[in-house]
């Protein structure tokens, strides 16, 4: 329907928000740029920018179009490096997302034992919240995630790899200072903080003071006085415990960890990570 360089020529005004920088940015002039624009507008029969004095702003259609836009041309750069690859007798690129919590678990021997197996394969590696890897897998931008279920698209599954033991702990040792727990993000991690809420303060009613989509950022934020933090029993915090008060050990909280993956994605590729991440955890 349309050649990469249109979408690269939309991408580029959205990002420069001037038709005469975008110009300059791909080395064409103004006056075909803005035929080139027309004629893609025309083509989907919706206005992709609106324009005035004041510049160039991207309508909701357009931002649409440009997300859209963006995954095409980074399939078509990673489909052209495939073939480099091959002609180079290196192996597929697989593009795997990770939350912090599952990099410390269990991403590394994956790795390691993948590796030994398929010397040539090549890796991209994410770094994210389980939301966010979730909807990377939805949209195509990563091919397998460690994150922590459950998983609410339809179109994903996972395999369960470990369940891990949560702590309370809190950075601030005196106890005169308690506060409510650093909370993460319910649109991150319903299900953790339903149970945390249960387990703590929280669940009183009080309003956590400070908030942090990952286990570093609670950690931080509680060592900042804001409050107690919960951690996964083997996750490496950036103090000593001794300066630490741990709340509770045994809370009755686990937070599981998962590989997920497209369902209908049953490439050798994907499923040997899969595998690899199976032997690990066991």
């Amino acid at each position: 329907m349309f050649a990469l360089n249109d979408y690269e020529s939309v991408i580029a005004i959205a990002e420069e928000a001037h038709f005469g920088r975008a110009a300059r940015r791909l080395n064409v002039t103004q006056p075909a740029l803005s035929s080139r624009l027309r004629r893609i507008e025309e083509e989907l029969g919706v206005r992709l920018f609106d324009r005035d004095r004041g510049g160039v702003k991207v309508t909701p259609a357009g931002e649409q179009f440009v997300e859209g836009a963006e995954r095409v041309i980074t399939a078509a750069e990673e489909t052209a490096q495939s073939a480099r690859n091959a002609q180079a007798g290196l192996g597929q690129t697989l593009r795997i997302g990770m939350t912090q919590v599952a990099a410390y678990q269990i991403v590394i021997p994956t790795l390691i034992a993948f590796r030994k197996k398929h010397p040539h394969a090549r890796i991209k590696l994410y770094e994210s919240t389980t939301a966010s890897l979730e909807r990377r897998l939805e949209q195509g931008a990563v091919d397998v995630a460690f994150l922590h279920p459950p998983l609410h698209a339809p179109d994903l599954s996972d395999t369960h790899l470990i369940t891990t033991p949560m702590s309370l702990f809190d950075g601030d040792p005196d106890p005169m200072h308690r506060r409510p727990l650093v909370a993460y993000p319910r649109s991150e991690a319903p299900v953790l903080m339903g149970a945390l809420a249960r387990q703590s303060s929280s669940g009183s009613g009080e309003y956590p003071a400070a908030e942090s989509d990952t286990m570093l950022g609670a950690i931080v934020l509680s060592c900042a006085g804001f409050g107690p933090f919960a951690v996964t029993n083997d996750y490496p915090t950036p103090f000593e415990k001794t300066e630490a008060c741990l709340i509770a050990q045994d809370t009755g909280l686990t937070l599981e960890t998962s590989i997920a993956r497209r369902s209908l994605d049953r490439r050798p590729m994907v499923e040997a990570l899969i595998k690899s991440a199976v032997s690990s955890a066991a």
